[in-house]
Protein backbone atom coordinates (compact mmCIF):
# COMPACT_ATOMS: atom_id res chain seq x y z
CA UNK A 1 0.00 0.00 0.00
CA UNK A 2 1.25 3.41 -1.03
CA UNK A 3 2.14 5.58 1.37
CA UNK A 4 -0.50 8.59 -0.29
CA UNK A 5 -3.37 5.73 0.29
CA UNK A 6 -2.64 4.75 3.76
CA UNK A 7 -2.47 9.10 4.64
CA UNK A 8 -5.57 9.21 2.60
CA UNK A 9 -7.56 6.22 4.81
CA UNK A 10 -6.04 7.63 8.69
CA UNK A 11 -7.66 10.92 6.54
CA UNK A 12 -11.55 9.58 6.18
CA UNK A 13 -12.32 9.92 9.94
CA UNK A 14 -11.16 13.33 9.69
CA UNK A 15 -13.46 13.74 6.75
CA UNK A 16 -16.12 11.97 8.26
CA UNK A 17 -16.08 13.80 11.12
CA UNK A 18 -16.31 17.31 9.28
CA UNK A 19 -19.88 15.26 7.83
CA UNK A 20 -21.09 14.53 11.09
CA UNK A 21 -20.32 17.93 12.23
CA UNK A 22 -22.29 19.51 9.26
CA UNK A 23 -25.39 17.49 10.17
CA UNK A 24 -25.34 17.52 13.84
CA UNK A 25 -23.69 21.07 14.99
CA UNK A 26 -27.18 22.08 16.53
CA UNK A 27 -27.31 19.18 19.33
CA UNK A 28 -23.69 19.19 21.37
CA UNK A 29 -24.33 16.61 23.33
CA UNK A 30 -24.61 14.30 20.57
CA UNK A 31 -22.10 15.14 18.87
CA UNK A 32 -19.97 14.84 21.34
CA UNK A 33 -21.30 11.43 22.00
CA UNK A 34 -20.63 10.27 18.62
CA UNK A 35 -17.07 11.80 18.06
CA UNK A 36 -16.00 10.31 21.64
CA UNK A 37 -17.32 7.00 20.38
CA UNK A 38 -16.01 7.24 17.56
CA UNK A 39 -12.75 8.18 18.96
CA UNK A 40 -12.26 5.29 21.00
CA UNK A 41 -13.51 2.80 18.50
CA UNK A 42 -10.65 4.14 16.62
CA UNK A 43 -7.94 3.93 18.86
CA UNK A 44 -8.90 0.41 20.30
CA UNK A 45 -8.64 -0.43 16.88
CA UNK A 46 -5.31 0.50 15.94
CA UNK A 47 -4.25 -1.33 19.22
CA UNK A 48 -1.80 1.04 20.20
CA UNK A 49 -1.92 2.36 23.91
CA UNK A 50 -0.12 5.39 23.89
CA UNK A 51 -2.63 6.87 21.64
CA UNK A 52 -5.18 6.89 24.52
CA UNK A 53 -2.07 9.38 26.26
CA UNK A 54 -2.01 11.59 23.00
CA UNK A 55 -5.91 11.54 22.95
CA UNK A 56 -6.37 12.91 26.39
CA UNK A 57 -3.25 15.67 26.05
CA UNK A 58 -4.97 16.58 22.42
CA UNK A 59 -8.30 17.38 24.55
CA UNK A 60 -6.37 19.35 27.09
CA UNK A 61 -4.43 21.30 24.93
CA UNK A 62 -7.09 21.90 22.07
CA UNK A 63 -9.49 22.63 24.98
CA UNK A 64 -6.83 25.36 26.02
CA UNK A 65 -6.87 27.12 22.78
CA UNK A 66 -10.18 26.64 22.20
CA UNK A 67 -10.94 28.79 25.81
CA UNK A 68 -7.90 30.95 25.44
CA UNK A 69 -9.45 32.01 21.92
CA UNK A 70 -13.00 32.59 22.76
CA UNK A 71 -12.69 34.24 26.75
CA UNK A 72 -8.89 35.62 26.98
CA UNK A 73 -8.37 37.13 23.43
CA UNK A 74 -11.13 36.78 22.07
CA UNK A 75 -10.51 36.48 18.80
CA UNK A 76 -13.03 33.56 18.03
CA UNK A 77 -16.54 33.02 19.03
CA UNK A 78 -18.92 29.89 18.69
CA UNK A 79 -22.88 30.36 17.44
CA UNK A 80 -23.63 27.67 20.47
CA UNK A 81 -21.24 27.55 22.73
CA UNK A 82 -21.75 24.82 25.85
CA UNK A 83 -19.13 25.25 28.08
CA UNK A 84 -16.20 28.22 28.86
CA UNK A 85 -17.59 29.75 25.30
CA UNK A 86 -16.71 26.57 23.58
CA UNK A 87 -19.06 23.87 22.43
CA UNK A 88 -18.58 20.70 23.99
CA UNK A 89 -16.99 18.37 21.32
CA UNK A 90 -14.55 20.48 20.25
CA UNK A 91 -11.52 19.28 22.55
CA UNK A 92 -12.43 15.79 21.59
CA UNK A 93 -12.30 16.69 17.91
CA UNK A 94 -8.40 17.96 18.91
CA UNK A 95 -7.61 15.04 20.83
CA UNK A 96 -8.39 12.67 17.86
CA UNK A 97 -6.58 15.57 15.49
CA UNK A 98 -3.65 14.89 17.72
CA UNK A 99 -3.94 10.58 16.94
CA UNK A 100 -4.50 11.21 13.36
CA UNK A 101 -1.29 13.35 12.81
CA UNK A 102 0.78 10.72 15.04
CA UNK A 103 -0.68 8.28 12.80
CA UNK A 104 0.24 10.08 9.60
CA UNK A 105 3.54 11.40 10.64
CA UNK A 106 4.92 7.67 11.49
CA UNK A 107 3.84 7.36 7.81
CA UNK A 108 5.08 9.68 5.78
CA UNK A 109 8.41 9.40 8.20
CA UNK A 110 8.37 5.20 7.29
Amino acid sequence: MTKTLKVFIETLPILFGILLSYLFWQNSFVLFIIYIALSVVLILRHRDNSEFAIFIYGIIIGGLVEVIGTQVSGYQSFAEPDFLGIPMWLPVVWGYGFVAMKRIGIILKS
